[in-house]
């Protein structure tokens, strides 16, 4: 499915119309809980990551791309054996330098084949530049493991920021409780370098598995950051 946004005569309403005429291969797994990675100067979208249906057996993990001028999905040929789909972690793309990130979720028997045991929460956020086809997978010293959060990219610093806040967390006792809202870890991409500050002022409910946003405030002096959940 597709919308068109540029193309105001078409909408229906307040809402632009919802084109159903995409296709997809069988090979190509329908998942939950994935992200896409937006290559807004080829028109591609990788598809990285997300679980298999209950009556499903995940295959080996595999980076699918689209190409939405010629409606065509392909593999992506060169992924490393110790890279694996994770699922509701939270991902970005950084579109000035082809540059995507997966930070946290779940690998389980239903993302990665042959595996055995319970699902477990990553402490590590992955890279993927998309103009190499080459991948970097970091652990966060000092972190716990984190799911079902948001991670968001803004053009400040030298290369630009991170910024991830909200899901769960890995507590000492290994259980997984809900992450404050307060707490917004930041990442400077040039320095490679983890930084958390306190939010203050109404400081929202903790949730997970949400929808955020940013964007420029009116009179261009920062950002703002919009968050949505139902209630």
């Amino acid at each position: 499915m597709y919308e068109d946004f540029a193309d105001s005569a078409s909408f229906s309403g307040n809402f632009p119309v919802q084109y159903n005429n995409l296709s997809k291969p069988d090979i190509v797994p329908s998942l939950e809980g994935g992200t896409l990675w937006p290559d807004s100067v080829n028109k591609v979208f990788y598809l990285y990551g997300g679980r298999y249906p209950e009556n499903e057996r995940p295959y080996p993990f595999n980076l699918w791309k689209y190409d939405t001028v010629t409606d065509v999905w392909s593999s992506v040929e060169g992924t490393p054996s110790d890279i694996n789909g994770a699922y509701y972690g939270a991902g970005v793309t950084v579109q000035d330098r082809g540059w995507s990130y997966y930070l946290g979720g779940w690998l389980s028997n239903a993302s990665v084949q042959g595996w055995t045991g319970p699902p477990v929460g990553l402490d590590r956020m992955l890279k993927y530049d998309m103009l190499q086809n080459s991948w970097t997978n970091n652990s966060i010293d000092g972190w716990p493991a984190k799911a079902e959060g948001v991670l968001l990219y803004i053009p400040a610093s030298d290369q630009g920021m991170l910024v991830y806040f909200g899901g769960l967390e890995q507590s000492p006792n290994g259980t997984f409780t809900m992450a404050p809202m307060d707490q917004i870890h930041l990442f400077d991409i040039g320095a490679e370098l983890w930084y958390t500050q306190s939010s203050t002022g109404d400081i929202p409910q903790p949730r997970r598995r949400f929808c955020a946003g940013v964007a420029w405030s009116e009179d261009q002096s920062s950002y703002n950051m919009y968050v949505y959940s139902p209630t």
